[in-house]
């Protein structure tokens, strides 16, 4: 069974799917049937790896030039490509029923569901079983970010974001 695109980290996808399914649930249920739902898009996940293959193809391009094949990156950098891919297609939608008022996180589900993506990802990779809990406002301004490059993608910097993700790794896992 081959591989679509051919990427390190594609085997995570099934995984990602269902973590996408897990955080639609916990989301919806917490405005019950009378408050506005979170959709996925179909095809949207698809439309994601696809739109990560095409970024990790550019950026491996950009650092390593000719022996872009032959180079990984580090997951710091692979999970500033997953976000930026999610906040690409934004795969995430809100489906209002009247004029509900939203929960900030039913108001920035790619954001949100992008912040939980990175710290499974950071959790997983360090073999931890903690919870990142970040700051309130650190994580408000994590959330604010991520909304700006979502609105302004060409400005989203894989590299500035990958330290950012090194440090919330550094703070909120490593010190775990």
């Amino acid at each position: 069974m081959g591989s679509k695109y051919g990427f390190a980290s594609e085997h995570w996808w099934p995984d990602i799917g269902r973590f996408a399914a897990i955080f639609l649930g916990d989301i919806n249920k917490q405005t019950g049937d009378d408050g506005p739902e979170i959709k996925l898009k179909p095809n949207g996940l698809e439309e994601v790896k696809e739109v990560y293959f095409k970024n990790l193809t550019a950026f491996k391009n950009k650092i390593y030039g000719k022996k872009a094949a032959e180079n990984r990156i580090d997951r710091h950098k692979m999970t500033a490509l997953y976000i930026k891919s999610f906040l690409e297609v934004s795969p995430f939608y809100v489906e209002a029923r009247r004029n509900q008022n939203r929960t900030i996180i039913q108001s920035c589900p790619n954001e949100y569901f992008s912040m939980e993506l990175m710290c499974l990802i950071l959790t997983a990779w360090n073999e931890k079983e903690c919870e990142v809990r970040m700051i309130e406002n650190e994580e408000k301004w994590f959330i604010i970010l991520l909304n700006h490059y979502r609105l302004e993608i060409n400005t989203l910097d894989v590299l500035s974001l990958a330290q950012i993700i090194y440090y919330i790794e550094d703070k909120y896992i490593n010190a775990a």
